[in-house]
């Protein structure tokens, strides 16, 4: 069967507030939805409206064309199953008995479960790894074997789409991970639907494909993480500043909100009218990624003037740059560098009482950056080079960019073997 999921101008409305407003969106079949949004902005109440637990104020929920208030309550059970956030289990009952608590929809009244039954509950524990705890009394269970139970009950109702509320809130790292990559499996291997109301953005992107962002009752973002997930939309959702960069293992998008020191003054950057009056260093860095974050993280915070680049708008230290309203020269991905770009780099290092070159990977396309670099050292420009010993491995120009790398130290450079020796040097009088 195909299930394709459709949200219509859906209101939904308590005495005092409306709780979500004209709400519309479509999910066809076998996708990965993460539901986003702040406390409050109707996520778990969005969740309760697609199972019917709520009864809209206007708008309709439609399963295949079919208005959810037609079917009944067995019919859309044997559509879709809930994990709700409170997974306790009052009675004294085994996991095995919570998991065939799934069955009901098929079976009639007073009708006992069928070796059929047994077999799909079986098979719905093996798939969630709690077969082995089918006599444990479910009420001393921890709660990630708990939530696991309960996701198991839920596939032992054989559902179309799975909705998830809040399924990794309050459990550790290790049994968030393995809940949402058995959500993957499901969607994978049984071609299950799957969306979740997730408060944590970054395990969002890392499992999930499509994302619907509320704000205020309302759909404010729907799509790719790219599209969705921006600084711009975080504000407006979460009513914070975001830093949003690509994870250097998985390339994913992630959200980074620094801290209330880390939103304090900033310091102007070289070349702008309050950089004259200023008598902190100006230090540019050349170049991006991972490896230059915290070199720029530790600059700034002993005070450091900055500006960043060359780098791509994808880089987490353009990112960065944004955030804190450093210059940074934008460059395009997978493009030489243009002749405006490096006009603009070039002023940068000129306007730089000190240079940095973080230790970041040097290919065909980047190391123009480091002949700059070089051509402003041998001008008397100060320039600091933080790992010089591990160049060669960071060489991919043919031994281009570690000879440029000893022509900087022999011009006057200095080397640092790391962030603090960085700072250390900056600081020295």
């Amino acid at each position: 069967m195909r299930i394709n999921l459709k949200v219509q101008e859906l209101t939904l409305q308590y005495p005092a507030y409306t709780v979500l407003d004209g709400v519309e969106f479509s999910i066809e079949k076998g996708e990965m939805v993460a539901l986003l949004g702040a406390n409050g902005a109707g996520k778990s109440t969005l969740l309760r409206a697609l199972t019917r637990s709520l009864a809209p104020a206007r708008g309709a929920v439609l399963l295949d064309d079919c208005d959810l208030r037609k079917l009944t309550q067995k019919e859309i059970s044997r559509t879709m199953a809930v994990v709700p956030q409170n997974t306790g289990v009052d009675f004294d009952f085994t996991v095995e008995d919570v998991v065939l608590m799934g069955r009901f929809p098929y079976l009639g009244r007073f009708q006992k479960e069928s070796r059929t039954d047994r077999e799909i509950a079986r098979e719905a524990m093996e798939m969630t790894g709690v077969a082995d705890l089918a006599a444990r009394s479910a009420a001393t269970l921890s709660g990630g074997e708990r939530q696991r139970v309960i996701i198991a009950r839920a596939l032992c109702q054989q559902p179309e789409l799975l909705l998830l509320d809040e399924p990794t809130a309050n459990l550790d790292i290790s049994y968030q991970s393995t809940l949402l990559e058995l959500a993957v499996t499901l969607n994978r291997q049984k071609g299950i639907t799957v969306i979740a109301a997730i408060h944590d953005l970054n395990l969002a992107t890392q499992f999930f494909d499509r994302f619907l962002l509320l704000a205020q009752g309302r759909l404010l973002a729907a799509g790719s993480a790219e599209e969705v997930i921006t600084p711009e939309n975080i504000q407006l959702s979460y009513g914070v500043q975001a830093v949003v960069f690509r994870h250097p293992l998985h390339g994913r998008l992630q959200v980074s909100v620094p801290s209330r020191r880390e939103n304090g003054p900033r310091a102007p950057g070289p070349g702008s009218a309050a950089a004259a009056e200023c008598t902190l260093p100006a230090v540019h860095v050349i170049g991006g990624g991972a490896e230059s974050i915290q070199a720029l993280d530790a600059l700034r915070e002993a005070g450091a003037r900055l500006s960043v680049g060359p780098v791509t708008a994808q880089d987490s230290s353009f990112q960065y740059a944004r955030f804190f309203h450093l210059p940074v020269v934008e460059i395009m991905p997978f493009s030489p560098i243009s002749e405006a770009a490096q006009h603009e780099h070039l002023a940068l290092l000129q306007q730089a009482d000190l240079v940095v070159v973080p230790p970041i990977a040097f290919g065909p396309g980047n190391l123009v950056n480091l002949e700059s670099v070089l051509q402003a050292a041998r001008q008397g420009k100060k320039v600091i080079v933080m790992e010089p010993e591990s160049a060669p491995d960071r060489d991919y120009t043919g031994g281009k960019a570690q000879a440029a790398v000893q022509e900087l130290l022999a011009a006057g450079a200095e080397g640092v073997p790391d962030t603090a020796g960085l700072i250390q040097r900056l600081t020295k009088k």
